[in-house]
């Protein structure tokens, strides 16, 4: 074959080669993107319905950025969490967080391990530091308002309770009210503050809520 030959031979090789590799959707980075949120948006709905082990399986095959992506790292913490494994989940949500400090969900999961593990105080610390950031977000002042009062801080857990609306966008009011006479030892109170809570928000608006004082000892 003459070089001309050859040379137009490539010529004409090389067109196709580079359509075969754009074909490729494994190269394609909305592709990878979507197949991302499939995979996240599955593992979430195992983890929802309590299956955590099929959750945790799904993420593992994920390998490179897509496995270092924040809201996987994110929520394999999270699933580690509901395993018990706190060290573990403690250590992604840090390392989301040196990646990025402002990262919400790793801050609030974080609080969250360090609550469970009953350091109140380290739980405090985490929540005070959102609310700093996001003064306004309920969930997040409820859980400064949990830890005061695990740690005795009751006056200021009575002025946190204060500042909550009754009715307002989310529950806390009323659980805060639960939590304050639960600690009082009227259970009868707590349990009207909750029904009512309840009644009021439907489709899942307590759940979060109730994960929070789900552990709680008094």
């Amino acid at each position: 074959m003459s070089r001309l030959a050859a040379v137009l031979l490539l010529a004409l090789l090389s067109p196709a080669a580079a359509q075969e590799t754009a074909a490729d959707p494994s190269s394609d980075p909305l592709v990878m993107q979507r197949r991302l949120a499939m995979v996240l948006r599955q593992s979430t709905q195992h983890y929802e319905a309590g299956e955590y082990q099929t959750a945790l399986g799904l993420l593992e095959p994920l390998q490179g950025a897509a496995g270092q992506d924040l809201s996987v790292l994110n929520l394999r913490g999270a699933i580690l969490t509901k395993l018990g494994k706190h060290e573990e989940a403690a250590a992604l949500f840090q390392s989301i967080l040196a990646t990025n400090p402002d990262y919400f969900p790793a801050s609030f999961n974080l609080g969250e391990v360090e609550f469970l593990r009953g350091n109140h105080a380290g739980a405090l610390e985490v929540f005070q530091g959102m609310r700093r950031r996001d003064p306004r977000n309920e969930l997040v002042r409820f859980k400064v308002f949990l830890c005061q009062l695990l740690l005795n801080q009751d006056d200021e857990a009575q002025k946190m309770a204060r500042g909550f609306i009754p009715a307002g966008g989310t529950p806390a009011w009323y659980y805060a009210q639960a939590m304050l006479a639960r600690k009082a030892g009227d259970e009868a109170a707590a349990n009207d503050h909750l029904s009512t809570a309840r009644a009021i928000y439907l489709d899942g608006g307590c759940r979060l809520f109730d994960d929070s004082v789900a552990t709680v000892g008094f």
